[in-house]
């Protein structure tokens, strides 16, 4: 070490050394320096003015798991060549003669934060680059733990604060809901609409769950999923031999599986208009009969049924039957697509976060920003869209914490397209963009409190202020 460090120290090192110790200009005096950096518990990590490395003390030997004797004697270009390193600081230093702190992650995946600081001589040119290196993994873990911590009280809270396994925030769906528990004890038909991915069949089965024919079964049934030549088996069975392929001992249908519990007629749209006929029929009598059967059965079943399309155009240009249609909609529940309740779109990405954790034993979390694409996100396949979002970046994001660049390049794209439409596209000059980004923020924040007091508080100001605002952008 002694002589690697005097062979190191050519005239210009040694006088900026000696420069540091003004009292004894000497050896003794070097060497002392050398033990006290390695007493520091930050690495530190000095080079010439060109570059060349004449000095690594033991604790970035520590941080970056790597011994000094390969660094000294070789310039930054090199050690990056022989990738020691994946980034200088001191070249950015030397090039830009200014100091430079940069993140970095070294070989063993330890984080680093690197300062790198030009001492410059008397005529003004670097003549040594001091490079201080500080371990921050240990930190940057506390605070990931600290943010999956923050999500996961998050999502405990929109959990203790409902009833149901119903994921939202948004009062469009408490509305929702406060319907659901009104009609669940009685035996009337609901008929749920919404786009695709909404999850109707999370209602259907949340209408089940509270109601009276909790301890029956539920029995759901997809009427696009199955070719029209066999709906009418799977929907009320048929009897040995019925029909070439038939199973010899007979098939229950589902209204018969379903007995005395529900039945969820999903995509009810779909369903062939000869088979409307004979549902009708089940729903009018509470009977059924089986392909190839001579008598009926009596059937005691609850039906809800859900669709993503146009009864009522439907029924004008009679591909659905009106007298079905009125019977099946006694309770018409309509959810909204999850771009008109934004409220529910945090709450929802976190529940599915947390499920993909527990199966795949990850420990992920979203960064702020990444919340910010999922609100600002239209989500036209809706909260099945989120969900399978949510699943792919939970396996192949690299790290524990969810980035920018872990979405889907589409999604991120588009958010920054529509920021730079709202912006430069609007028409609108700095006092009208700025009345309706405040007229924006304070929805939101009076949607989430429910409440114009509490809303004032968040927003700082007094609740007469806040009604003035309101009257004026017309809230």
């Amino acid at each position: 070490m002694r002589k690697k460090f005097i062979e190191s120290s050519d005239n210009i090192t040694g006088k900026i050394f000696e420069e540091i110790f003004d009292k004894n200009k000497d050896l003794n005096n070097l060497m002392l320096l050398g033990e006290i950096l390695d007493k520091l518990s930050d690495g530190v990590y000095i080079t010439d003015g060109e570059g060349l490395t004449i000095f690594v003390n033991k604790a970035y030997e520590r941080i970056s798991g790597t011994s000094r004797s390969l660094f000294i004697g070789k310039k930054m270009e090199q050690v990056i060549k022989e990738g020691l390193i994946n980034t200088s600081g001191t070249l950015k230093v030397i090039e830009n003669l200014e100091e430079v702190t940069i993140n970095q992650i070294l070989n063993n995946k330890n984080q680093v934060v690197i300062t790198s600081t030009p001492i410059f001589s008397k005529n003004s040119e670097i003549s040594i680059v001091v490079t201080t290196v500080r371990d921050v993994t240990e930190i940057n873990e506390l605070k990931d733990k600290l943010d999956e911590s923050e999500q996961n009280i998050l999502m405990l809270k929109y959990l203790i604060d409902q009833e149901s396994k119903v994921i939202y925030n948004s009062h469009i769906m408490k509305m929702i809901l406060n319907k659901a528990k009104k009609v669940a004890n009685y035996d009337v038909s609901v008929l749920i609409t919404g786009e695709t991915g909404v999850g109707k069949d999370v209602i259907a089965k949340y209408i089940y769950e509270i109601g009276s024919r909790k301890d029956g079964p539920f029995v759901e049934i997809n009427c696009s999923a199955i070719p029209a030549n066999l709906i009418e088996s799977e929907l009320f069975g048929y009897e040995s031999g019925a029909f070439t392929g038939a199973l010899k001992k007979g098939k229950k249908g589902i209204f018969e599986i379903a007995n005395n519990g529900t039945v969820f007629l999903d995509e009810i749209g779909e369903l062939p208009l000869e088979l409307q006929a004979k549902l009708l029929k089940v729903i009018q009598n509470k009977k059924i009969r089986k392909i190839g059967a001579d008598k009926d059965i009596p059937i005691d079943v609850r039906i809800i049924s859900a669709t993503n399309r146009d009864l009522e155009k439907m029924v004008s240009e009679k591909s659905f039957r009106q007298d079905l249609y009125y019977r099946i909609n006694v309770i018409p529940i309509h959810i909204p697509p999850l771009r008109e309740r934004r409220e529910d779109i945090i709450p929802l990405a976190l529940h599915f976060l947390r499920e993909n954790n527990k199966i795949n034993k990850t420990k992920k979390y979203f960064s702020d920003k990444v919340l910010r694409i999922f609100y600002k996100n239209n989500w036209y396949g809706n909260v099945r869209e989120l969900k399978n979002i949510v699943e792919r970046v939970v396996i192949l994001s690299r790290d524990n914490c969810i980035e920018e660049w872990d979405l889907p390049e589409d999604m991120v794209n588009c958010n920054k397209n529509v920021q730079k439409k709202n912006i430069f596209e609007s028409g609108s000059n700095l006092d009208e963009m700025l009345d309706q980004y405040e007229k924006k923020i304070i929805k939101e924040v009076i949607d989430y409190t429910n409440s114009q007091k509490e809303a004032s508080k968040i927003l700082g100001i007094t609740e007469s202020k806040l009604c003035r605002r309101i009257k004026k952008l017309r809230i």
